[in-house]
């Protein structure tokens, strides 16, 4: 059976030590090559554990970036209006399934959060990979 890319951003966040940012990134990019996945994950990294703050969750965070490379603005284009309104619809599902897009507000407080947050993961990138492959569209978007 093949892996989806949840189940594969599910790995590497609890299998290989990624944070939840970095695995949502990496979950969504196995198409590119090493250096490519290399380099989104410097970029992703700091947006772990809610930019390690307690924020915007990492793993939501990730999946964003992910719907930046197929769908963000192209260098010296206009503003995207599909990132946008893709943006819109993943934060709206991830608010309706946990009830929060802040860190704080979802990470349960004990020793086992990862297993939870692992959740996380799967959830915003499954979300994210279904959005894009509908190419949803919000035109109410703000």
């Amino acid at each position: 059976m093949t892996k989806t890319a949840a189940d594969k951003a599910k790995e590497f966040y609890l299998d290989d030590g990624y944070n939840c940012a970095e695995a949502s990134w990496l979950g969504l990019s196995q198409d590119l090559d090493k250096k490519e996945q290399a380099l989104g994950v410097k970029m992703v990294s700091g947006f772990g554990g809610g930019a390690t703050v307690g924020s915007l969750c990492g793993a939501l965070s990730g999946a964003i970036m992910g719907i930046g490379r197929w769908y963000g603005r192209e260098l010296g284009g206009p503003r995207s209006e599909e990132a946008k309104n893709l943006t819109k619809a993943l934060v709206d599902a991830f608010v309706a399934e946990y009830g929060s897009l802040d860190c704080q507000g979802i990470k349960p407080k004990s020793d086992d959060y990862r297993t939870k947050c692992a959740e996380y993961v799967a959830f915003a990138v499954r979300k994210a990979e279904e959005l894009m492959d509908q190419g949803a569209s919000d035109d109410d978007c703000g």
